[in-house]
């Protein structure tokens, strides 16, 4: 019975993720009756989208290139892209969700016939999208999350993630006994990490004695800060339900610090070169997942080519990934080595 209690919250947690990522931040309006209804501003016509084959011009717009997944992501699409003849125009915000939209700005004035977003924030960008598209330009979102008006998303099914990651970790301490959480939510695969977190304690009755407000960029850094405070006041704690290896790292920081290394598990996504090493040896982080880049950065130049002929692009793309845990970390130690280098800063 508990079983179905857990699948019952899990399911409901997902949806409210589901509405949070993908649903318009404005409130519901008042749907009472009136007999004389409110008159509302006609809105500016949108340009149709043109369609068109050959080479095409493509922007891509991305949050942040402070790591390897995103680097991967950022310039293997720029790379497919060129490899079959297109244009790339591309943009980097640094991290900042306002110059990201004043990116995408700058993208439909350079005339893009497609814009990829990646790694955005997805609540933040809504105006500037709903610009884009009645400007008739085709949108995509990559591993961002739905933002209204899009033509098309690829994404993580962060949700999924994090409930295989968070169900081993349960199950190295026994699902009890003292934990701390680490994250932030300003983006949807991060504020997945936290209703996941909440479920899990809502189910096995873990006992969290302190969460770790992680943010980005710094997010090693602040995580290390963090735990290093949290881990002095409780020592004891069973395990660090981390949300990402940026964090995972920070962990194992701070557990080395406490001689707590090995002791105390935490968990990780993207597949960090350091993170895969740490599984490898045996230490603190027990699992991390990784995503297929390669095979989703295809897709999305497919797509964008389907779009732009006037085919059927379906609105939701799953990215496919593995769990890597100490029995198959080898097979992804080489590739993520060779990608390192690649896409070295």
């Amino acid at each position: 019975m508990k079983r179905k209690l857990f699948a019952g919250f899990l399911a409901a947690v997902m949806m409210l993720g589901c509405m949070v990522g993908c649903s318009s931040d404005e409130p519901a309006e008042n749907n009472n009756t009136s007999s004389t209804p409110e008159q509302s501003e006609p809105s500016a016509p949108s340009t149709p989208a043109a369609t068109k084959t050959g080479s095409l011009t493509i922007g891509i717009s991305t949050n942040a290139l402070s790591n390897i997944h995103n680097r991967h992501m950022f310039e293997g699409l720029r790379e497919e892209a060129e490899s079959r003849g297109h244009k790339v125009v591309s943009a980097n915000a640094n991290g900042d969700p306002a110059q990201q939209a004043n990116d995408i700005e700058n993208l439909v004035q350079a005339g893009c016939d497609v814009i990829v977003i990646q790694n955005a924030d997805n609540f933040s960008l809504k105006g500037v999208v709903q610009e884009a598209v009645k400007s008739g330009i085709r949108v995509i979102c990559h591993d961002t999350g739905w933002i209204d008006g899009v033509d098309s998303m690829f994404l993580l099914n962060s949700m999924a993630v994090q409930a295989d990651i968070c169900m081993l970790l349960a199950a190295e301490i026994g699902f009890t006994g003292k934990i701390i959480t680490t994250g932030h939510q300003d983006n949807f695969a991060l504020r997945s990490g936290y209703y996941i977190h909440q479920a899990f304690v809502e189910e096995y009755g873990f006992d969290v004695v302190a969460h770790v407000q992680s943010t980005f960029p710094g997010t090693t850094e602040v995580t290390y800060n963090g735990l290093d405070s949290a881990l002095t006041a409780n020592p004891d704690v069973a395990a660090i339900f981390t949300s990402q290896d940026l964090e995972a790292m920070g962990a194992i920081q701070a557990l080395k610090e406490h001689d707590l290394y090995g002791k105390i598990k935490c968990v990780g996504v993207d597949g960090e070169v350091d993170v895969l090493n740490d599984i490898k040896a045996g230490g603190s982080v027990l699992c991390t997942a990784i995503s297929d880049l390669d095979g989703s950065n295809v897709a999305v130049v497919d797509a964008c080519e389907k779009l732009m002929a006037g085919e059927y692009v379906s609105k939701y793309n799953e990215i496919p990934y593995s769990i890597v845990t100490q029995a198959n970390v080898d097979e992804f130690l080489v590739k993520a080595n060779a990608e390192a280098e690649k896409y070295a800063a």
